[in-house]
């Protein structure tokens, strides 16, 4: 597990009361919470990064395919 570090952010009265309510029923408290918003975040921007690659590289899949049969036939 990494190691724990602890932060201080200035949000409005709103957002600290639903990060309370949603803390309130959620393993880890507010820390739990908000490290799961961020996690999700990073997996949301990982996938669409992977989506743009196949996008920018739409043979990609096949390329590979036809690298691979060719190493196992010089093998």
């Amino acid at each position: 597990m990494s190691q724990r570090e602890r932060a201080t952010f200035s949000l409005d009265s709103s957002t600290v009361a639903r990060i309370r309510q949603c803390a309130a029923s959620n393993r880890g408290g507010a820390s739990g919470y908000i490290e799961r918003l961020v996690r999700e975040d990073a997996m949301r921007d990982a996938v669409a990064q992977l989506e743009r690659f196949h996008r920018d590289n739409p043979t990609y899949a096949e390329d590979s395919a036809a690298e691979r049969a060719a190493a196992q036939d010089q093998a």
